[in-house]
């Protein structure tokens, strides 16, 4: 062994550390056997070729586990983990049901809210029309003109006699897959077409009984309403049409009824069975004085048309109304309702393919006072930029050709009204507009 350490470590001094070695590993051994002896670790070959010592070898590590690891072991346990996994599952099912509801409900709203737009909403009302109306042979004049609106119309009896009702489909219920589904509402306008005689003698009461009643007392106006057959007369706006009512008063004080009768006794008969009443006696200074009583205290409008014809266009006009009504109702709500709308003051897109370049111009156009859309788009339509319309004024060989080179272009009419030119004066105004130098010309003369 001495010539082992002497080879390892060199020398005497090898040998002494050696035996001190050894001494303390006798003496670890005569301790009490209750102890139980450290495991020595074996020496690596490092420590067995460094020069003349031996390290004392390092105490093992305790198996025992971190008590945070074994807690974290705990929670990460398989059933655990399995519901923390159903969980995540059911909040996100219910998130994807949610979100699916939502985007239902917003395109529903944006769907109904498409009901009133201006072009849909006259699809969805529908007018409602007295038999007895179709009785007068001029009725057909109403059936047409009903007949070209986008609209539906019905003949069904109403409660009022000689009227008129108005019916819209609202959406009723949003939970349907195939959108939301309909009701039928009744509006609460009521038109109600009234005999010029009968009219006459109505209007007649209520001057009688103003006349006899107190100054502060309330009209009695049931005898002009026709509205007690209404479920709710409180809740209902009623307007009078009379047709021809000038005519029927001009007839009957005016015309020489012994000329116009037929001879004999059976053309008397017929004169005493229709002679007028006291009700032509009335001015037209107490006819009005009762259509202002009406209109304040019933809050009731009357209508005198000639023909059968302007009574067509006096219903064509209320159904318009009435069925933009809800839009307008809308627009009303928004914030800055008077500010013009986003899509005009936003201006157009040009993209550099030009797309856009066409709408700029025809918006250029009407920027031009008393130019409506309809003739922004037949100048644009001839012209459709302005270099062609500066091509077009140089062809002219005259001022007076090129200041009415625009006046004949056709204007397409919109709502089945009658065409019309874009004239003289807007045609001056543009050609001055794209010829003239001066900043201090004014286009508009009548301005």
């Amino acid at each position: 062994m001495a010539e082992h350490w002497h080879e390892a470590g060199g020398g005497g001094t090898g040998t002494a550390a050696a035996r001190r070695a050894a001494a303390a590993w006798e003496v670890s051994d005569s301790d009490s056997d209750a102890e139980a002896p450290p495991a020595r670790a074996a020496p690596s070959r490092r420590e067995e070729t460094q020069g003349g010592s031996l390290r004392a070898p390092m105490p093992p590590r305790d198996p025992a586990p971190c008590p945070s690891r074994s807690r974290r072991r705990k929670t990460r346990s398989p059933g655990a983990r399995g519901l923390g996994r159903e969980q995540q599952r059911a909040d996100r099912a219910r998130k994807k049901e949610q979100d699916a509801l939502e985007k239902r409900q917003r395109r529903e709203t944006a769907q109904a809210l498409r009901l009133l737009r201006p072009e849909q909403c006259l699809k969805h009302v529908a007018v409602c029309v007295h038999p007895g109306l179709l009785e007068d042979p001029g009725s057909d004049a109403l059936i047409e003109a009903l007949s070209s609106l986008e609209c539906s119309y019905y003949i069904d009896p109403q409660a009022v006699p000689c009227s008129i009702t108005w019916r819209r489909n609202v959406p009723h219920s949003l939970s349907s897959t195939d959108g939301p589904t309909m009701k039928s509402e009744e509006e609460k306008e009521v038109l109600v077409l009234v005999d010029p005689r009968d009219f006459l003698k109505r209007l007649f009461s209520v001057l009688q009984s103003l006349s006899s009643a107190p100054s502060d007392s309330r009209p009695d106006l049931s005898k002009v309403l026709p509205l007690d057959d209404l479920e709710a007369p409180s809740t209902k706006t009623c307007s009078l049409a009379v047709i021809g009512l000038d005519a029927y008063r001009w007839y009957n004080r005016g015309w020489d009824r012994q000329q116009a009768l037929c001879s004999g006794e059976q053309g008397q008969q017929e004169d005493l069975r229709f002679q007028p009443g006291p009700e032509l006696s009335m001015t037209q200074q107490e006819i009005e004085e009762v259509l202002v009583v009406l209109q304040l205290w019933a809050n009731t409008m009357v209508s005198f048309l000639d023909t059968w014809q302007e009574f067509g266009q006096h219903v064509s006009a209320l159904t318009k109304a009435i069925a933009k009504r809800p839009y307008k109702k809308l627009r009303e709500t928004e914030l800055f309702s008077f500010c013009t709308d986003g899509k005009w003051s936003s201006g157009v897109r040009v993209e550099k393919d030009g797309t856009g370049l066409r709408q700029a111009w025809k918006r250029q156009i009407q920027q031009f006072n008393r130019v409506s859309p309809a003739a922004a788009v037949a100048i644009a339509e001839a012209y459709p930029s302005p270099n062609l319309l500066l091509q077009a004024y140089e062809e002219c060989s005259t001022e007076n050709d090129r200041l009415n080179l625009l006046s004949d272009l056709q204007i397409k009419p919109e709502d089945g009204g009658r065409e019309r030119r874009i004239g003289p004066d807007i045609s001056r105004r543009v050609y001055l507009f794209m010829v003239s130098t001066s900043p201090d010309l004014v286009l508009d003369l009548s301005a």
